[in-house]
C-alpha cells in the first residue's frame, strides 16, 4: 500500500525585513527655518520653500497623487522604504505651521478682519499637528529610538501650539509644552555636540510659552498647577519607557563612538586601545575636551560661566581616571602575554600623562581667573574700577599662590612621568615641564611679593619682585630651548616680568616713604620732649577731653577723627622734688636752751637701809 508523502509546501514567503531608518527631525527643522526666511520672520517665504521642497520629494520618491485628477495617497509604514518618505509629513507640518504664523502676523497688522483669519489660523495649526502625529506613527514603526523621541517632542510642541492659539485649555497646552520640554532636555544630554545644541535651541523656544501659560492660569485665579499631575493628564505613564529609550540611545551612541577610538595619541606616540572598558571612558574624555574647546572658541575666555568650565575640566579628568582604573583592573588579572602587558603599561602612562595635562589646564584656568579678580580688586582699591564689578568675590594674593603651588606639583609629577617615557618624546616633554615649572615659580613669587606688600613689609616685597624678574628671564631662556616654543606662555611670562618690575618700583617707593615717616616721627618726638612741659601747643584735633574739658573741640575733634577722652599712657610732666639736707649742717646748728620749760624737782624723803641697797635698780 502506498502512502502519500506529507506535503512540504508552505505558504508564501515572509516579506523581507525592512531596514531601520534614521531622521534628524529637529536638525532638519532648525536648518530649514534658519536658512529660508525665519531669521527675518518671513513666514511666507518659508511656506513657499516648503511647497517647492514637498513637490521635489513627491517626484523623487514617485509618490505622486495621480495624473490630471488629484487622488490622495495615504503613506503607510510598510510603504516607507526610503528616509525621504519621512520628509513628507515633516515638510507638510512645517508648511501648515508657517502658513499659520503668516496669518498671525496679518492679524497683528489688520485686526479688523480678526475672526475669519483666526479661525483659518487655528485650522492650519491643527493640520500641522495632524501631520506631526502622522510622522510620530511612521517613526515608531520604522525608525530608531532617537528619531522616535525627536518626532514625539516635535508633535507635542505642535499640539501645544494649537491649544495655545485656541485659548480655551491652558492646562492642556501647559501639559504638552512641559512634556516637550522634558523630552528636549533629556535629548540634550545625549548625542553629539550639534544635536545637543539643536535641542537647547528648541528648549529656548518652549520656555517662553510655558511662562505664558502659567501667567494665563494665574490670571484666571487658579493656583499654580502641579507639573506631575499635568503630565499624567496627557498620559505620561511612559516615563520609564522614555528613560529606557534614552539609556539605550546613549549606550548605542557611546559604543559607536568608542568603536572609532582604537588608538590614543600622546607626546607624539600612538597607543593601541583593545578593550571596550578602556575605550569608552577615553571616548568620553575626548568628547568633553572637544566640547570645552568649542565653548572656549565660541564664547571667549572671560564670557563663559566659571563653574561650567570647571565642571567640564573635572569630568574630563574623572574620565581619564576611569580609564586608568580599567587598565589597572586588566593588569591585575594577569592573564595577558608579556607583549599585551607592556602595551597596557605604556597605555597607562599615556592616560596618566593626558590626565595630568588636563589637570594643569584646569588649574591654569583657575589661576588666570583668580589673577583677573585680584587685578580688578587692586584697581577698585586704587579708585579706578567700575562700581558694578564690586559684587564679585575678590581674590587674595594667597589664593593665587595656592593655585600655583598645585600647578608646580602637577608639573613636577608630569616631569617624572616624562623621565619614565624616555626617548626623544620624553626629552621634549621634560624640557617643556622645566620651562613651565620656572614660569609658574616666577608667577608664584610675584604674588608672594604682593602678599608681603599688603602686609606692610615693603623691603621683603621689593626683594621678591626683583627675584620675580630674574626667574622670568630664566623661564624665558628655557622656553627658547624647547623644540616647540609656547608663544602664549612666552607672552604671559613677559606680562609677569613687566608687572614685577612695576610693582618693584612701588615697593621701593613704599620702603623709602616708610623710612622717611619713621625719621620724621623720631624728629617730632625729640622736638616735643621738654623738661618744662608740653613742647608745643596741640591743635583741636590733638586735644583730650580730660585735659581741656571747657573746649568742645577737644572731645569732638575734626571730621573723620575719633574722639579723644584721655591720654594713654599719660603725658610726662615736670614735678618739684624734696629739698636736699646735708649732715654737715648739724654741726653749725645751735639748739635753744629749754631747761626753763622743765618741771621743778621736789625734796626726796629720807631713804632706809633696804631702799638704799636697791636704789640703783630701774633708774634712768
Amino acid at each position: 500500500m502506498e502512502v502519500d508523502a506529507p506535503s512540504t509546501s508552505t505558504g508564501p514567503p515572509p516579506p523581507p525585513e525592512l531596514p531601520t531608518l534614521s531622521l534628524e527631525v529637529l536638525q532638519i527643522v532648525k536648518d530649514a527655518q534658519s536658512i529660508h526666511g525665519l531669521k527675518h520672520s518671513d513666514y511666507q517665504r518659508y511656506r513657499q520653500y516648503c511647497s517647492r521642497r514637498l513637490r521635489r520629494i513627491y517626484k523623487s520618491v514617485k509618490f505622486l497623487h495621480g495624473r490630471g485628477r488629484y487622488q490622495k495617497k495615504q503613506l503607510q509604514p510598510e510603504g516607507v522604504k526610503d528616509v525621504r518618505h519621512l520628509h513628507i509629513p515633516l515638510v507638510q507640518a512645517e508648511r501648515a505651521w508657517a502658513y499659520a504664523m503668516d496669518l498671525k502676523g496679518q492679524l497683528e497688522d489688520a485686526p479688523a478682519a480678526a475672526a475669519p483669519k483666526r479661525q483659518h489660523l487655528v485650522r492650519r495649526l491643527s493640520k500641522a499637528a495632524r501631520h506631526a502625529g502622522e510622522l510620530v506613527a511612521l517613526a515608531s514603526a520604522r525608525c530608531d529610538a532617537r528619531t522616535q523621541l525627536e518626532a514625539e517632542a516635535y508633535s507635542l510642541w505642535m499640539a501645544g501650539s494649537v491649544l495655545l492659539e485656541k485659548e480655551s485649555d491652558w492646562e492642556g497646552a501647559l501639559a504638552r509644552f512641559l512634556r516637550a520640554q522634558k523630552m528636549f532636555g533629556e535629548l540634550a544630554k545625549v548625542g553629539s555636540l550639534e544635536q545637543q545644541g539643536v535641542c537647547k535651541h528648541f528648549l529656548d523656544q518652549v520656555e517662553p510659552t510655558i511662562r505664558y501659560c502659567n501667567y494665563q492660569i494665574s490670571r484666571k485665579g487658579g493656583a499654580a498647577p502641579d507639573p506631575a499631575s499635568l503630565l499624567e493628564s496627557i498620559g505620561d505613564g511612559g516615563s520609564d519607557l522614555l528613560q529606557s529609550k534614552l539609556a539605550s540611545l546613549a549606550a548605542a551612541a557611546q559604543a559607536q563612538r568608542a568603536a572609532a577610538t582604537s588608538e590614543l595619541h600622546w607626546a607624539g606616540e600612538s597607543y593601541r586601545v583593545r578593550e571596550d572598558k578602556i575605550r569608552i571612558p577615553l571616548t568620553q574624555a575626548q568628547e568633553l575636551e572637544a566640547e570645552l574647546e568649542g565653548a572656549m572658541e565660541a564664547e571667549g575666555a572671560g564670557a563663559a560661566d566659571l563653574e561650567a568650565r570647571v565642571s567640564l575640566h573635572d569630568r574630563a579628568i574623572n574620565a581619564y581616571g576611569e580609564a586608568r582604573s580599567a587598565i589597572k583592573s586588566q593588569l591585575a588579572l594577569g592573564q595577558d602575554s608579556e607583549q599585551l602587558r607592556g602595551e597596557l603599561l605604556a597605555l597607562e602612562r599615556a592616560v596618566q600623562g593626558l590626565q595630568l595635562e588636563r589637570t594643569v589646564r584646569r588649574n591654569r584656568f583657575l589661576a588666570g581667573d583668580a589673577e583677573a579678580r585680584f587685578a580688578r580688586g587692586l584697581r577698585r582699591a586704587l579708585g579706578g574700577g567700575k562700581a558694578g564689578a564690586a559684587r564679585e568675590r575678590p581674590a587674595k594674593a594667597e589664593d593665587v599662590v595656592r593655585l600655583y603651588d598645585s600647578l608646580i606639583a602637577n608639573v613636577v609629577e608630569l616631569n617624572d612621568l616624562a623621565a619614565l617615557l624616555g626617548g626623544a618624546a620624553g626629552e621634549m616633554l621634560m624640557d617643556e615641564c622645566s620651562a613651565k615649572q620656572a614660569h609658574y615659580q616666577a608667577a608664584r613669587c610675584l604674588f608672594v611679593a604682593h602678599s608681603y606688600l599688603e602686609g606692610g613689609k615693603a623691603a621683603e616685597a621689593e626683594g621678591l619682585f626683583d627675584r620675580t624678574v630674574q626667574r622670568c628671564q630664566q623661564a624665558a631662556s628655557k622656553y627658547e630651548d624647547c623644540a616647540k616654543p609656547d608663544v602664549a606662555a612666552t607672552a604671559d611670562l613677559a606680562q609677569v616680568q613687566e608687572a614685577a618690575a612695576a610693582w618693584g618700583a612701588v615697593a621701593a617707593a613704599e620702603q623709602r616713604a616708610a623710612e622717611l615717616r619713621d625719621k620724621q616721627a623720631a624728629q617730632e618726638g625729640l622736638q616735643g620732649m621738654s623738661l618744662e612741659g608740653e613742647g608745643k601747643k596741640r591743635s583741636a584735633g590733638q586735644a583730650f577731653l580730660a585735659e581741656e574739658p571747657d573746649r568742645f573741640e577737644s572731645f569732638v575733634g575734626p571730621k573723620g577723627v575719633e574722639p579723644r577722652i584721655t591720654r594713654v599712657p599719660p603725658a610726662l610732666r615736670t614735678m618739684p622734688v624734696r629739698p636736699i639736707f646735708l649732715d654737715s649742717a648739724l654741726n653749725y646748728v645751735q639748739a635753744p636752751n629749754l631747761s626753763h620749760r622743765l618741771p621743778a624737782k621736789s625734796a626726796a624723803p629720807a631713804a632706809g637701809t633696804f631702799s638704799r641697797l636697791f636704789s640703783g635698780w630701774g633708774a634712768k
